[in-house]
């Protein structure tokens, strides 16, 4: 089954619960049924944004890792490098490459916050 049919399920499921299996419920059973669709939904940017998002952070911790002079790497490969890095204090001081893993680390938690809970972004 395809990425967009899984997608739309999800959403077409979303929907259904929303619209009418929540007003049929007893109202101590809403809470629920809404975290029920907030995952549903979630699991939906997830398959659609998670592609986009994992190529953004990889381009970002790859830009951090160049000015340490290391070659482009897997994505779990650059962010165990980095972390060692951090570790070892590369970062501490101020500079290029501090700036750049502060811009890394600043779009990949924006990227996930546009999957998890992109109404944190719609404020700014």
């Amino acid at each position: 089954m395809s990425q967009h049919i899984v997608s739309d399920l999800l959403a077409c499921a979303r929907e259904l619960l929303l619209s009418q299996l929540l007003p049929a419920l007893p109202p101590p059973l809403h809470y629920e049924a809404r975290m029920i669709a907030n995952a549903l939904a979630i699991a939906g940017r997830e398959l659609d944004q998670s592609p986009a998002c994992h190529d953004a952070e990889w381009q970002a911790l790859n830009a951090v890792s160049a000015l340490l002079g290391q070659p482009p790497l897997p994505l779990e490969q650059a962010k165990a490098v980095l972390s060692e890095h951090i570790r070892l204090g590369a970062f501490d001081a101020d500079g290029d490459a501090r700036r750049c893993l502060l811009d890394a680390l600043r779009r990949s938690n924006r990227e996930q916050l546009n999957i998890n809970n992109p109404k944190v972004l719609a404020d700014e």
